[in-house]
């Protein structure tokens, strides 16, 4: 009998020591996913300041492209008016 309490015991220590060994495994995950959730939370909040960036960036740009558009445009492709408002015969050139 003292046999089958001595087995009975081992088997009753393994099966805390075990249990404990997964209880203390799970916290310890647990506690890594809320550090992991906390950093994420972090590059989030990060992305969309960088997004806001970028978006203010993209205003800048078409800003600017617009404006050098027009510059050259205005060079390049000049109006197809006379620059002068009356013909050349009105104000005596040959």
């Amino acid at each position: 009998m003292s046999i089958e309490i001595t087995i009975i015991v081992t088997i009753i220590s393994a099966s805390i020591a075990l249990a404990s060994l997964i209880i203390t495994g799970q916290n310890s995950l647990r506690t890594e996913m809320r550090e992991q959730r906390k950093e994420i939370q972090g590059q989030r909040k990060e992305m969309q300041e960088q997004g806001k960036e970028i978006e203010g960036v993209k205003i800048e740009l078409a800003s600017l492209r617009s404006t050098v558009e027009t510059y050259f445009r205005v060079r390049v492709d000049p109006p197809m008016q006379s620059a002068v408002a009356e013909p050349p015969e009105d104000y005596g050139a040959d």
